[in-house]
């Protein structure tokens, strides 16, 4: 039985699992671990009725932040469902209050729960960008929190952190680098500051308070962020070379960025900034920079009427409550305001579990890899997916993405080229703006 079948959702967290073991265990450690320093808001903690904790998304230690914050509520966290598919903390995200919701997608069950916790004047704690920062800056949501906020006459408390990308980057691929984070309730509306403004002001509000640039508040804060190889990954968001512009042609070494083709390199420094290492070659300042210059070429390109994306890729899908199971192996392509994934796909139960053992196994050529017969003959397919219906991407960049078809069956890719799924991110998100504006 699923997590999500198990769990009635919206009730209080038990207290063992969030006031004992969260907040008296895990969060100090965290803490201690990483470099967090939080400054509590006792009145906050001691607000009577529905409260909303509304925090930016920069990194995966943003819980920490927001629970030390408004230390002394039990909070019900909405998490991402990806999360409640591990085996392992899965039933601890469970018990511990957590509301399981579907990225970018609309989720009756969890917004049902959202309103039982804020209902039963309980404390909801939501990062409404709904998925971790890419480039240090805040990522645009839309005002479905604030009608709920409206319609529950919940006060709310804006939580903010500064540290948190760089400490551990969503693009990192040698985990956290040791920093200074920094947080706190940065504002509080009460339930009747709320219920005076209009849904619009409301929302206006939000906007402002949730707008952050990591890098221009580093400008002014400069911090140091130890790391042996603090350039790792990078290249899955600086993609394109500024100097020979070309795309997925980035490659990172300790803390080393350089171009295949013109030999291009640039070095990130210990606060996170680049800096071009020769008079020859070229850089943006900072991630943000250089992610908007390549949103800027990527809009430029879609104007072209015969815009055309292609990528080899292999196709995944769920399997129970845990598992991804490999089913195919094609194209995806996006053209003519469509994504389409044409290729290969086999019955799910006779795909090729993606776990890290199975993984391993066939790596080593064992004889505890699954027969591949079906997969290798399976049938040829042709999913697609518009543009306008997507509300945004699942990604871990240079790894996978995910798609959801209007069943709710989930899609997910792994490109051959992990560079290129910015550049798909960045081609939906310049063709959706097309759209609006014609």
């Amino acid at each position: 039985m699923s997590v999500r079948k198990q769990l009635k959702l919206g009730k209080p967290p038990s207290t063992f699992i969030f006031k004992i073991m969260g907040l008296g265990v895990v969060v100090p450690f965290a803490c201690l671990r990483y470099g967090i320093h939080v400054k509590r808001n006792k009145e906050v903690a001691r607000m009577e009725g529905p409260l909303v904790c509304v925090g930016n998304h920069p990194s995966y230690l943003d819980p920490f932040v927001m629970a030390r914050a408004v230390y002394g509520r039990k909070i019900n966290l909405v998490a991402g469902a990806f999360l409640f598919r591990d085996r392992f903390i899965g039933p601890l995200f469970a018990a511990g209050g957590c509301i399981p919701k579907v990225q970018f997608r609309s989720d009756a069950r969890a917004v049902k729960a959202m309103l039982t916790v804020l209902k039963n004047k309980g404390t909801l704690g939501i990062f409404p960008e709904g998925t971790r920062f890419v480039d240090g800056t805040s990522i645009v949501f839309d005002d479905a929190l604030a009608r709920m906020i409206k319609k529950t006459s919940s006060g709310v408390a804006f939580i903010e952190s500064h540290g948190a990308y760089l400490t551990w980057p969503r693009w990192s691929t040698n985990s956290f680098r040791r920093g200074r984070i920094e947080g706190g309730v940065k504002m509080v509306l009460t339930p009747a500051d709320v219920e005076a403004m209009s849904l619009e002001e409301l929302t206006r509000i939000m906007h402002e308070q949730m707008t952050y640039n990591e890098y221009d508040w580093l400008r002014k804060n400069p911090r140091i962020f130890h790391s042996k190889a603090i350039a790792a990954g990078a290249q899955n968001i600086a993609h394109a070379c500024p100097r020979c512009e070309k795309d997925n042609i980035m490659d990172s070494f300790i803390d080393i960025l350089r171009c295949r083709s013109c030999g291009n390199q640039v070095r990130m420094d210990s606060s996170g900034f680049l800096h071009p290492v020769s008079d020859q070659d070229k850089a943006f300042e900072d991630l943000h920079l250089w992610s908007q210059w390549e949103r800027s070429r990527m809009k430029a390109n879609v104007l072209n009427p015969d815009f055309l994306l292609v990528e080899k890729t292999k196709l995944l899908q769920t399997w129970g409550e845990y598992e991804y199971r490999e089913v195919g192996e094609g194209e995806i392509r996006i053209e003519n305001g469509q994504i389409i994934y044409h290729g290969t796909q086999c019955d799910i139960e006779d795909g090729i579990s993606y776990s890290k053992k199975e993984l391993k196994a066939a790596r080593k050529n064992t004889n505890k890899v699954k027969d591949r017969t079906a997969l290798d003959n399976a049938p040829m397919v042709t999913k697609i997916f518009e543009v306008q219906k997507i509300r945004g991407i699942s990604a871990d960049y240079g790894k996978r993405f995910e798609l959801a078809e209007a069943s709710g069956t989930i899609n997910r890719f792994i490109p051959e080229n992990g560079q290129s799924i910015l550049k798909i991110q960045m081609a939906i998100q310049s063709l959706q703006e097309l759209a609006g504006k014609s």
